[in-house]
């Protein structure tokens, strides 16, 4: 049987001799993977909630403690950081089953929040003034820091420890650091610094109170997580005792150590 002439061309002409409704079929699709990609990440996130259960905060939650819903390019943003993070931190299932008997979190944080029908940053201030009674009242040292005042916090996906690292109790900042990288190599995890994986006080302060509005439940109730962020007078600020009285923001020299001050990873 001879050789069709038209197959010598579709290799370079392959639209040339598709039928219309192959190409509407072919357009349908194309415009569908969008979606269809969303919907295997959402799937991800139920994963991730079959996982981790009760400490898993998704989208819904990080709305409900942002007073407003996301619109769709903010959750595409939260699936397509999540796809990053799988890939730049190589996640599996065992791993993410591993941090869940740990003791950590999976949480969507929000960079805004609705305060007195204004969108502002969740800076500690804002989260003072729209939760004061989640606050420990006898504190004004940091009414006028920087890292109260000005940081935020980034739409970010924060994989958590929820207490401290037993290791980091009654230890200095510089020995936390030691622990964080034995800590970061026992994971897996090449880092240049292990103190980037030290939350700042603002999103401290936000995973504690987010965490607290889901599932009301106290975490940090009795200890402290040490940043790497230090106030104008240079020693590094330290967030939780979030007992009855409020969350409580302090912070000490590096040589300093006590029982209940220690870290949290955070990847």
């Amino acid at each position: 049987m001879p050789y069709p002439a038209y197959e010598l061309y579709r290799p370079y002409e392959e639209d040339k001799f598709k039928t219309s409704t192959q190409k509407k079929a072919e357009e349908a699709l194309a415009e569908a993977r969008p979606e269809r990609a969303r919907e295997a990440l959402e799937l991800d996130f139920e994963e991730l909630r079959e996982i981790f259960g009760e400490d898993f905060l998704g989208i819904e939650e990080a709305e409900r403690f942002a007073g407003r819903p996301f619109t769709q390019e903010e959750r595409q943003e939260v699936f397509d950081l999540w796809e990053e993070k799988v890939r730049e931190q190589n996640l599996t299932r065992e791993e993410l089953e591993r941090l869940k008997q740990e003791g950590f979190m999976v949480m969507v944080r929000t960079p805004t929040m609705m305060l007195e029908d204004k969108e502002v940053s969740v800076t500690i201030e804002n989260l003072r003034k729209k939760h004061p009674d989640l606050f420990w009242k006898e504190q004004d040292w940091y009414n006028k820091e920087d890292f109260a005042t000005k940081d935020g916090v980034a739409r970010k996906i924060g994989i958590v420890k929820k207490e401290i690292l037993e290791e980091s109790r009654s230890q200095n900042w510089d020995q936390q650091t030691e622990i964080l990288k034995q800590w970061a190599e026992d994971h897996g995890i090449a880092l240049s610094d292990p103190n980037t994986l030290r939350r700042t006080p603002a999103e401290i302060a936000h995973d504690i109170l987010a965490f607290h509005s889901a599932r009301q439940q106290r975490i940090l109730e009795k200890d402290w997580d040490w940043t790497g962020v230090q106030s104008s007078d240079g020693n590094f600020v330290y967030v939780g005792y979030f007992d009855r009285g409020g969350l409580r923001v302090s912070g000490d020299h590096r040589e300093y150590s006590y029982h209940d001050l220690g870290v949290c990873p955070a990847r």
